[in-house]
């Protein structure tokens, strides 16, 4: 208890640390959320397409003006010759409590049950779920270089006990701009702070934007892993409309 208290106030002082923010520029670094939303009225649908022909989809609605609600599915082995593996679909909700200023970040908090690289052998995620998070968005000196800064906490069994696992997150996004055009945002994100150092995460992605509506990111995960995995490559494709 003592060690998650410490946790806590850990993250807490970083988050206070912030001292200037605008809204964010993305939704979603690479396996972390930001502090921005979709626009109300608006649908948000997203592929991630990973290796062994695998495709999470994902679907998120702009209900009212500060929440967004949303569902995931996991299928493994979609494309190609092999039988889809589908897993149990996942729900999300995303709640902007604060808009941003000058000098206090953007805020939201949220629940996110999708995780990533499912192991058949325990018949649970490799990366776990982000579970309850929150989340701060704040522009730095340069215009459209964002910092984001949060914690999550989700839940685990070791030696048949349930085990609270509280995490930190942190990530940066750069967009390139050609007068208001967006050509290119460059993203990297350090995730699973605040536990055992070999499990935390260094991931990077680029993503361009081919039409306002539409982006498409090209994504590397486990970039010089403590654990000596090898690096994944996985493309995420993300269109935007209004209903």
């Amino acid at each position: 208890m003592n060690k998650l208290k410490v946790k806590l106030h850990i993250i807490t002082a970083l988050l206070l640390l912030i001292t200037q923010g605008l809204h964010a520029s993305s939704v979603r670094l690479v396996d972390t959320p930001t502090a921005n939303i979709i626009d109300y009225y608006a649908m948000a649908i997203d592929f991630r397409l990973y290796n062994n022909g695998g495709v999470i989809s994902q679907l998120n609605f702009g209900v009212f003006r500060k929440l967004n609600i949303g569902c995931s599915w996991d299928i493994d082995r979609l494309i190609g010759t092999q039988d889809p593996q589908p897993r149990m679909p996942t729900l999300s909700i995303k709640f902007r409590i604060y808009d941003g200023s000058k000098n206090m970040p953007a805020i939201a908090f949220g629940y996110d049950g999708q995780g990533y690289n499912y192991d058949e052998s325990s018949s649970t995620y490799q990366s776990k779920e982000k579970g309850v998070y929150f989340v701060t968005d704040t522009e730095l000196l340069a215009q459209n270089l964002f910092m984001h800064l949060g914690m999550n906490m989700n839940f685990s069994k070791e030696n048949n006990k349930d085990k609270t696992n509280v995490l930190g997150f942190i990530g940066f996004d750069y967009t390139l701009m050609d007068d208001e055009t967006k050509i290119a945002t460059l993203i990297m994100e350090y995730d699973n702070l605040f536990k055992y150092i070999e499990d935390a995460k260094l991931n990077g992605a680029i993503r361009i934007y081919p039409t306002n509506d539409l982006t498409i990111d090209f994504a590397f995960r486990d970039i010089a892993s403590p654990r000596k995995l090898n690096t994944e490559r996985f493309a995420q494709i993300n269109y935007q409309t209004k209903f």
